[in-house]
């Protein structure tokens, strides 16, 4: 009976044995999987890309200023007026529309001068007081120039008005979209590249995009040569064109399996 007995016992202990290995074969499961992710989030990865493409210019923006001064406002307007109506008939007729020129402000302003209220006696004087000798009158217009070798006939025409205060030509893309959503396609693409790469490199594979975003960066003008510039000659000034550059920046976070 006694062999018996010994015999249970050692039977007993071995199962006991097995359960206790299944039990840390268990426990060292769960200890690889907080190893790989100790807060229980998932692992992710985060790229970045750039695009970049050139876009020659369609449309040139000019702001020009007119000011005079008067005795009277009604005088001093009709100063303006003269003038940019001369203006608007120069370059309404190198093909400006109408529609593309627009009033970007009208101001009217007096113009004070600083009087002695009355004489010195030595060394003391009266107090001066300031009065109105005139008015200035100003306004402003933007003009878009569509046919851009002609930017610098427009340019030509509103110095030979005399106006004094001319601003550009701005040369840009008018439907600046397309260019944008170009260099967003590249900036992607660029991203995928890296992220693919990345998970290569350490041995796991992409999942879905848990975040994306998107920063257009700066447009510029780039300049060069005088390729595409308005014809040099007497009535017209030369403007070099060159081509706007648009940027797109974008950054997405994948993922890991």
């Amino acid at each position: 009976m006694e062999t018996d007995y010994k015999k249970y016992t050692f039977i007993t202990a071995s199962i006991a044995l097995v359960f206790v290995a299944f039990a840390a074969a268990a426990v060292g499961l769960t200890d690889i999987k907080s190893w790989k992710h100790p807060t229980g989030a998932v692992a992710t990865i985060t790229v970045t890309g750039e695009g970049e493409v050139t876009a020659p210019p369609d449309i040139a923006t000019i702001t020009a200023t007119v000011r005079e001064s008067a005795k009277t406002v009604p005088e001093a307007q009709k100063l303006v007026e003269t003038k940019i109506n001369k203006a608007l008939d120069a370059i309404s007729a190198l093909g400006v529309d109408k529609k593309d020129t627009k009033t970007l402000s009208y101001t009217v302003n007096p113009k004070y001068e600083q009087q002695n209220a009355g004489y010195c006696i030595g060394y003391v004087c009266p107090p001066t007081k300031s009065i109105v000798v005139g008015y200035e009158v100003a306004q402003s217009i933007q003009v878009k120039v569509r046919k851009i070798d002609s930017a610098g006939e427009v340019v030509s025409a509103l110095g030979k008005a005399n106006i004094a205060e001319i601003n550009g030509p701005d040369f840009t893309v008018d439907d600046i979209e397309k260019p944008k959503a170009a260099a967003k396609v590249l900036a992607i693409k660029v991203a995928q590249d890296k992220a693919k790469a990345t998970a290569k490199a350490l041995g796991v594979s992409l999942g879905d995009i848990t975040q994306f975003s998107e920063d257009n960066g700066n447009n510029y003008p780039m300049m060069y040569g005088l390729g595409g510039s308005a014809k040099a000659s007497v009535d017209s000034v030369t403007l070099p064109q060159g081509e706007s550059v648009i940027k797109s920046n974008v950054t997405i976070t994948y993922s890991l399996n």
